[in-house]
């Protein structure tokens, strides 16, 4: 039996917020941008719920994706907040709007985590090769393409995310297509998913950008692949590999060989919501730190029930206390009014 009965759960949430808080006039209406993957959608309703419950703002929790929340932030301060936002990828467009004080970043959404060319483990087991970059571009043929095409079968970010941008970048600037190699938008993060669990499952061959933490990789075995140390990552070959001018640039026009950082997973927020924010949201959100171990149990949780990311949210206010008591009550838990007042609107 689930945890909260889904009926329970979404009336709760159709009641809207405000049902159980009226909103704070300091504070405001506030944007919160909700991303098409699992974690940062569960991030934005626990935010959603915590703003308004807690402090009393007025939320609205919006649709959004990296390139077009991270670009419409950066030039007109909309939405309020994006709950989590893989900043170490974003091109020049948003360090400027850093530098130019027009947005800002708080506590790391998750520390660790990462993305990267992933494949499933069994074949490096049996294929130790494929545990570079080296021995994927020697070896096309141990992964199928869909369509039954005489190439090797990448899967690619998904369009709209920033990670297309430099994992198709990426993907040229290794040479896959020279060594026969087709890049595949699957269409969505879920059909990414499906696609590599899928392969995974059935023991048949794939290789594709991923990321983590997410219940895909905390549920099965995966590896990373590496390059050499030459290949690494730097702050200027990264440059190339963030500006989308540059996805069509194969062979000799590709950008250098280069590869992910650890990835910088962080609240972001314009500065005209910081500028009428009250302290305490802002001390909430520039504190609010998950670690990747944390959110992966937490995506366990929401494959095994198939939860919403509503149901997750709440399930993890309800259930899960100790992983955000100290944001919200910074620190003092015998007279924490806030902790009780996020408790009690989903209750």
């Amino acid at each position: 039996m689930k945890f909260i009965k889904v009926l329970l759960l979404s009336s709760a949430m159709s009641l809207g917020f405000g049902a159980f808080t009226s909103a704070n006039a300091e504070c405001g209406k506030v944007q919160i941008a909700n991303m098409s993957w699992t974690s940062a959608a569960v991030l934005a309703q626990f935010d959603a719920l915590v703003l308004e419950a807690a402090y009393g703002c007025d939320t609205e929790v919006v649709a959004g994706d990296t390139m077009p929340t991270s670009t419409s932030m950066a030039e007109k301060s909309q939405p309020d907040l994006a709950s989590e936002l893989w900043t170490n990828g974003l091109g020049a467009y948003w360090r400027d709007a850093v530098a130019e004080g027009r947005v800002k970043t708080g506590g790391l959404s998750m520390s660790g985590g990462g993305e990267g060319f992933f494949l499933p483990t069994a074949m490096v087991e049996a294929n130790p090769e494929l545990a570079t970059m080296e021995g994927i571009l020697a070896n096309p043929q141990l992964f199928p393409h869909p369509e039954g095409k005489d190439v090797g079968a990448f899967y690619g970010c998904p369009a709209g995310w920033n990670c297309q941008i430099t994992s198709t970048n990426v993907f040229n600037a290794f040479g896959f297509p020279e060594a026969g190699f087709e890049i595949i938008d699957p269409g969505s993060g879920a059909a990414l998913g499906a696609a590599m669990a899928g392969a995974h499952d059935k023991g048949t061959g794939i290789v594709g950008y991923y990321w983590g933490p997410t219940a895909l990789l905390g549920l099965r075995d995966f590896t990373k692949i590496s390059v050499g140390e030459d290949e690494g990552w730097t702050a200027e070959k990264w440059a190339c590999v963030s500006e989308e001018i540059n996805m069509d640039n194969t062979g000799a026009d590709a950008c250098e060989r280069t590869y992910y950082a650890d990835a910088v997973i962080e609240v972001a927020y314009t500065t005209e919501f910081e500028a009428r924010a009250p302290k305490e949201v802002m001390d909430y959100l520039n504190n609010r730190t998950f670690s990747d171990k944390e959110i992966g149990m937490l995506l366990d949780i929401v494959a095994q029930e198939a939860y919403s990311p509503e149901d997750a949210a709440i399930y993890m206010i309800l259930e899960k206390q100790d992983l955000w008591e100290k944001m919200v009550c910074g620190g003092t838990f015998t007279d924490c009014p806030e902790k009780q007042a996020v408790i009690a609107a989903v209750q």
